[in-house]
């Protein structure tokens, strides 16, 4: 059995969070490939996880913070298990953690080491929660109390950068900068700032996420369909889609994934979910 069950926040808490998803299994151990993506919060009341990347292989139980990936990560769950995870916009990074995402990027560590005794004690109660709803409750008052900062100058600039992304499936670095009304070097900042990389490598990831999307909802589409207008030929599709998702384009459509699969879905489906929660 393996069930994935996704949840919106509080109204308060969409500009700093994505959708909550709840995964349980009772498989004694199932692989996937967690794509790049916005940084995460992931609550493990049950199971052992294990993470392989570039940077090595780590081993966790327990409450966690992934930050931005700008690669992918190997992954191996042993079960039976219960998670509840939930994506951190760019405004929830910052208003949450309160560092830069570039020098959070690709770090997996234990929550607590950034978020304090209250990640622990959190977790503790959500082993003893009756329902989803009490699952979800307890998550929206941990980080409706972590959040240090009101939204500001940063929440402008992630709904710039949505429009930005959302508005071409080629985005064009110059129309960013437009609509910032700022110099190419403070537009490069922020992108670096909230989004870890640069507006050039966020344009081209999220091409490569927005294709991933429509490969993971219809596995048997076209490349020219799921690539769209946003790569030259197969050939920069087929290397744009490898960079950030390190697999081609049709292995990943093949590809059982067991965990991001039902998530993508899921998410998907949430007509009140930002879509940066799936651009980014």
């Amino acid at each position: 059995m393996l069930d994935m069950r996704v949840y919106i926040p509080a109204e308060d808490l969409r500009p700093f969070l994505g959708a909550y998803y709840l995964l349980q299994f009772d498989h004694p151990r199932i692989l996937d490939i967690m794509q790049a993506e916005q940084a995460q919060v992931r609550f493990g009341i049950s199971g052992a996880y294990e993470f392989a990347s570039d940077n090595g292989t780590v081993r966790i139980s327990g409450a966690t913070f992934f930050g931005p990936r700008i690669r992918p990560v190997s992954m191996a769950a042993e079960g039976p298990g219960r998670v509840l995870g939930v994506g951190l916009l760019p405004m929830g990074l910052e208003a949450v953690i309160g560092a830069p995402a570039h020098e959070m990027a690709d770090l997996i560590l234990p929550l607590d080491e950034v978020m304090g005794s209250r990640a622990n004690e959190t977790l503790d109660k959500m082993f003893f929660a009756r329902s989803d709803r009490h699952l979800i409750a307890l998550a929206d008052e941990f980080f409706r109390t972590a959040i240090k900062r009101r939204p500001g100058p940063a929440l402008q600039f992630q709904n710039i950068v949505e429009r930005w992304l959302t508005y071409s499936e080629d985005p064009r670095i110059d129309s960013l900068i437009d609509a910032c009304d700022r110099s190419s070097r403070q537009v490069e900042r922020l992108t670096q700032r909230y989004f870890a990389i640069g507006p050039k490598m966020l344009s081209r990831k999220s091409r490569a996420l927005r294709a991933a999307t429509k490969l993971r909802l219809r596995p048997d589409c076209r490349w020219q369909d799921a690539a769209g207008a946003a790569f030259y030929d197969q050939s920069h599709f087929i290397r744009e889609f490898n960079s950030f998702i390190v697999m081609t384009p049709n292995a990943f459509a093949q590809a059982k994934a067991p965990v991001m699969g039902p998530s993508l879905r899921a998410r998907y489906q949430q007509r009140l979910l930002t879509p940066l929660s799936l651009l980014t």
